[in-house]
């Protein structure tokens, strides 16, 4: 199964688009706005068994708002 398919992704804080889940480099993952652009942090993983783990504080990190926007004034 897909890590992606385990996780609930809210919409986007910001502009209520839809956010998809990205793996960076196969180290790290961050949730990405397909509308806005905006992201969450990329929390890093250094082993499968940490994988999952880094995944699921992503997703928690964007579910709760703690966004990277590049607008001004943000």
């Amino acid at each position: 199964m897909n890590i992606e398919d385990m996780l609930d992704i809210n919409d986007c804080p910001l502009c209520d688009g839809g956010a998809l889940l990205e793996e960076e480099c196969g180290c790290g993952y961050y949730v990405m706005c397909m509308e806005c652009g905006c992201h969450s942090v990329t929390i890093d993983f250094h082993s499968e068994e940490e994988r999952l783990d880094a995944a699921k504080r992503t997703v928690m990190l964007w579910n709760t708002g703690k966004v990277i926007s590049s607008s001004p004034g943000e």
